[in-house]
Formats: C-alpha cells, structure tokens, sequence
C-alpha cells in the first residue's frame, strides 16, 4: 500500500510508532477535556515532531508541520484568498473541511503549485449525508495527478474498508481515527477465520446472561 496513513486524534503518543503521521483539531480536543490548546500543543510537537495544525504559531513548531485551514468559515466566507497569500509564502497548508466538488478546486486554485500542501476532502461527511464521495476524491486526485507537492487526503475514516478504498483511487493520505485504527489488523485475517471469530464471540457474551428456563 502506497497510501500513508495518519492517526485522526489525541492519543498520538499511543500510535504514533505505527503510522506515518498524525493530525488533530479542536473538536478532538475538547471532546478530550483538553483546556490548554498551547500546552497540548507544545508538548505534543516535542514527542513527534510535527502536526498539522492552524495559525502562524502552529506552522513555526516545525518544517514538517502542516496548517489546518478550513476552506469556510461558520459565517459561510472562504478562506481561499487566506490560504492563496499563505500557501505563497510557503507555509505548508492542510485545506480542510472540504465536502463539494466546487471546493475541491477552490482549494487546488488556492494553494501554491510551488508549495507543500493537502486537499482533505471529507469522504466520511460526504457519506453521512447519502452521498458517495467517489466522484469528489476522483475530481481531487485528477486534479492534483501533476503536482507531487499537493497530496490528496481522505478524511473521515468510518469503516476498515475505507483505507482500501481510498489506496485504490489513488488517495495519498488517509486520516484513520482510535476505533478504526484499532480493527485495521482484521485486514489480513481471512473471511472464515473472522466468521469463526464473530460465532466464539456470540457464545461467549450468551454464557454471560442469565437464561430463563424453557
């Protein structure tokens, strides 16, 4: 698999030996009961190295660190003249909370073709709205084919199946949060053996209720 995969999270000292990178955001941590962002954030640049994150202070951890920049606001504005003045000046930009296909090639337009960036595309929104985000990962990896510099990530892992789906359209990046990182060995148990596995644990939980008599 060509594919990087990222943690999606705040246990990042758990996992970071066993992916090829991490990202985070401020739901993460305050679903975390983080109140320190600075704090958090200090000390989680000392024990990997780099994240991505927003802001001018975020970018200057590191040269690996990556900046997270929605490509709206919650007032509904664009950030691509933000994320076009930045990207110029060389800061590595991670456009996110990308859900349309017109965003999509917002934010390739927005970016420096000279620059390192990502285009996180929310497949996992995307699907929770009954939506197939086929044809948004398609159009972004179309778009980015002839710059190695503009990766394409698939954010909002929610299934196993989506770490193959996303290598096999050509993804570059994929995000994977605790619960689905932690199901990704069942990739290389084989169907019967899983089917096997599901049965022992049906019988199992049934030994521990309590049955009436028949």
């Amino acid at each position: 698999m060509g594919m990087k995969i990222f943690y999606d999270g705040v246990n990042i000292k758990k996992y970071i030996g066993d992916v090829d990178g991490v990202t985070t955001n401020t739901s993460y941590i305050a679903q975390a009961g983080i109140t320190n962002y600075k704090e958090f954030m200090q000390k989680t640049s000392r024990e990997i190295g780099g994240i991505e994150q927003q802001a001018r202070y975020i970018s200057s951890l590191g040269d690996n660190v990556y900046v997270k920049i929605p490509i709206i606001l919650p007032q509904e504005e664009s950030t691509g003249e933000l994320i076009k003045s930045l990207s110029k000046e060389g800061m590595k930009i991670n456009v996110t909370c990308i859900h349309t296909e017109q965003q999509i090639v917002e934010a390739f337009g927005s970016v420096s073709k000279d620059s390192s960036s990502i285009i996180s595309v929310f497949a996992g929104g995307i699907s929770d709205a009954a939506n197939y985000p086929n044809s948004h990962i398609e159009a972004a990896v179309k778009l980015t084919e002839n710059h190695d510099n503009i990766e394409v990530l698939w954010a909002g892992c929610q299934r196993v199946l989506s770490i193959v789906e996303a290598d096999d359209m050509g993804c570059d990046i994929i995000t994977v949060p605790d619960g689905i990182l932690n199901k990704a060995s069942r990739m290389s148990v084989p169907l019967y053996e899983t089917s096997v596995k599901k049965s022992e644990l049906f019988f199992s939980d049934g030994d521990k209720l309590r049955w009436m008599d028949f």
